[in-house]
């Protein structure tokens, strides 16, 4: 339920970042060209990267934008930097950055394109005129999760199992906790992650 959500919510956000950084009228955003970066997996990942990409499907379909969509491989913040820059360079306003560890790059890359709008989706942290933090309540989200497994469980045994012990992933846990105890005070939940941030 969590992961529904957060790709709707995503989804959501994407395409409200692409309406709102997109002139008004179909002419003008018909020239409006789009940079997306991805992170790691890219378009196909079945998780964030496919949330976003629904959303500039969506601003593609809606209002005619032309856009150019690159996906890292390595991970590193070079990489990340050296796509950021690519796009910039190649005249693609707005960049939507997907993922909160694009947030050195990208603050590196608007310093440089101040006229250029840069968005980073789950990161509030780049305090810059022309970058836009896209962050959610993702707590919220599992919260419902949770009492949702509160009440499915005969057991009171629930379980949380995160991808990689991240902040980001720490709200959703902590949200799902709330959740499931707000529902159901006797019931234990038993947290693990299946590895640690390198």
């Amino acid at each position: 339920m969590k992961k529904i959500f957060r790709l709707v919510a995503v989804v959501a956000a994407t395409t409200l970042a692409f309406t709102a950084l997109v002139a008004p009228s179909a002419t003008a955003a018909s020239k409006v060209k789009v940079g997306l970066a991805y992170d790691i997996g890219g378009r196909g990942d079945k998780s964030f990267n496919d949330s976003a990409a629904a959303g500039l499907d969506a601003a593609k379909k809606k209002f005619g934008v032309t856009a150019k969509e690159v996906t890292v491989t390595t991970g590193s913040d070079s990489e990340r930097t050296d796509k950021l820059r690519l796009l910039a360079a190649a005249g693609y306003n707005p960049i939507i950055a997907v993922g909160f560890l694009y947030a050195g790059p990208i603050k590196a890359v608007a310093s440089d394109y101040p006229n250029v709008q840069f968005g980073i989706i789950d990161d509030s942290s780049v305090d810059l005129l022309n970058v836009a933090g896209l962050v959610f309540a993702e707590e919220q989200g599992s919260y419902l999760a949770g009492v949702a497994a509160a009440l499915a469980s005969k057991s009171g045994k629930i379980g949380y199992i995160g991808g990689v012990r991240i902040p980001l992933l720490q709200k959703f846990e902590a949200g799902f906790v709330a959740g499931v105890k707000a529902t159901k005070k006797s019931a234990k939940v038993d947290v693990k992650y299946v590895t640690e941030f390198p």
